[in-house]
């Protein structure tokens, strides 16, 4: 069958290309920072030589920032001594920042830096390091008025968060970051309306203006949404303090502040451009940098309850075979058990589990057709009455070996031409029972040197693109491959070895 899979993988696929953007000489830029003590190293990124249009898609603010004009606000020092350094990555030993996002080819920047607050807002306010939830950007976005070519804006999204709610990612997977394209609010799960999670209430702790005090203040009760203005050289940040030096102002940008360091007078942000821009997706800004991170906030405030309910295992996307670990747990006050439901993709309940308020067992799914499903845990008092329930997650079961396919072809170029700048391929996978969970794009150079790019979530009729002005022009063996992997078995398919030469 065609993959159904429907999720962007998020760092190769690339829209249609207009022009080329200013680039930056990563060596010159380096030789200027340590010329100027700036505190920073560049380096070369999936996003330092972006077109016009691919960096565009990458930002998504749609009020245009004036980041040569800047308030400054100066808030007397707090009553109560703030810590020098916090970060909700480690506070008090505990991770609290739920995973790092990558909007793609899609100005939903908004959406991101909104949802990975809630997610690690709702961590906190759970008290558990561990409480998985996964909420839908795409929902958000797609619902809240955004759009993929004039992006959105925070107070937007913090209305509708607190009006309307938005679902969880197994009910609406983020679309728009492959194809570049809106998704309609409508394309969400039957029971969206059951599945939906609000905040009580938000607030901007500074607007329009800079209070290094004020923000820090407001971060003791966790990460904030905030705005900033990007050039050319934050494309290619790398590691350490960053303070604006080189290139152009390319346009506006939603992130998270997920913390401060006084010791090198920095914010810490987490921004949705993958894990291989910047320290893992994060970065230091400096609080003196003109970008204006913290000079508009908002803070998000999570409805009080006496209690969580949480899935572990299986997270969002496992494949599994003939048995699966089920993790769960309830906090709630008053639960006596866990009754925990899969659902078929027909919203079927097929399979009931009833267990201990911290349950961990393994569950047999070998009757199971396969497909995917969705698997849901409620916390019960000693009568039977329900008390509370987690977030609804997806996961794919596999119990027979399927037979897959994968191929691929050049669009809009001829492979056996000289190849150059970005070329993009069009990708076509098919198997017999489940979609594949992984694939791979593979390079052989001359020398024999061997990359692999990995999209660890696949959809059907995807595309990638390949930047050649970023590798040594010359000869190149290309090809891709896909995998099945589940507990149990990983099956593997391979496209044919493609000889491509390249000349920039």
């Amino acid at each position: 069958m065609k993959s159904k899979w429907i999720l962007a993988f998020a760092v190769v696929l690339g829209a249609h290309s207009l022009a080329t953007a200013a680039q930056i000489n990563i060596l010159s830029l380096n030789q200027q920072l340590k010329a100027q003590n700036a505190g920073w190293v560049a380096k070369e990124t999936s996003l330092s030589h972006l077109t016009k249009t691919e960096v565009q898609s990458r930002f998504g603010l749609s009020e245009k920032l004036t980041p040569e004009i800047e308030f400054v606000n100066q808030s007397p020092k707090p009553m109560t001594v703030l810590p020098a350094l916090l970060d909700w990555r480690n506070k008090d030993g505990t991770n609290y920042v739920s995973p790092l996002l990558n909007q793609a080819n899609c100005g939903s920047c908004v959406a991101f830096a909104s949802i990975g607050v809630m997610e690690t807002q709702m961590r906190i306010a759970s008290g558990l390091s561990n409480f998985n939830i996964s909420l839908s950007p795409q929902n958000l976005f797609a619902c809240g008025g955004g759009a993929c070519e004039r992006g959105w804006m925070p107070d937007e999204a913090a209305d509708f968060l607190k009006t309307h709610g938005v679902v969880d990612e197994a009910c609406q997977p983020y679309m728009s970051g492959a194809t570049g394209e809106d998704v309609a609010c409508s394309a969400t799960c039957k029971d969206a309306s059951t599945r939906t999670y609000r905040i009580a209430g938000y607030s901007q702790p500074t607007s329009y203006f800079k209070d290094v005090e004020k923000v820090k203040l407001a971060l003791q009760s966790g990460p904030l949404v905030t705005t900033l203005s990007v050039y050319e050289d934050f494309m290619s940040y790398s590691s350490g303090v960053y303070k604006h030096v080189a290139g152009k102002w390319l346009g506006g940008h939603a992130i998270s502040i997920v913390g401060y360091d006084d010791a090198t007078q920095s914010f810490i942000i987490r921004n949705s451009w993958g894990p291989e821009w910047g320290e893992g997706g994060f970065a230091h800004v400096s609080y003196k940098d003109l970008s204006g991170v913290g000079s508009q906030t908002w803070s998000f405030q999570i409805p009080s309850a006496n209690g969580s309910v949480f899935i572990a295992s299986p997270r969002d996307y496992d494949y599994v075979t003939n048995s699966m670990s089920l993790k769960s747990q309830s906090t709630v006050a008053g639960t006596d058990s866990l009754s925990v439901t899969i659902i078929d993709a027909n919203e079927k309940p097929v399979l009931n589990v009833t267990c201990s308020a911290n349950c961990e067992k393994a569950v047999d799914v070998s009757a199971l057709p396969d497909g995917r499903y969705e698997i849901l845990s409620m916390a019960m008092d000693s009568t039977g009455h329900m008390l509370a329930q987690s977030p609804t997650q997806g996961f794919i079961v596999a119990n027979r070996q399927p037979q897959i396919s994968l191929a691929f072809s050049g669009k809009g170029v001829d492979l056996k031409s000289m190849l150059k700048d970005r070329v993009e391929f069009s990708i076509d996978t098919t198997s017999t029972s489940v979609p594949l969970s992984s694939i791979e794009f593979h390079t052989l150079n001359a020398a024999g040197v061997e990359t692999v790019k990995r999209a660890n979530v696949v959809i059907s009729n995807m595309s990638m693109g390949w930047r050649t002005n970023l590798v040594p022009n010359g000869h190149y063996d290309i090809w891709m491959v896909g995998h099945v992997k589940t507990n149990q078995f990983d099956i593997v398919t391979s496209t044919p070895h493609l000889s491509v030469e390249t000349k920039n």
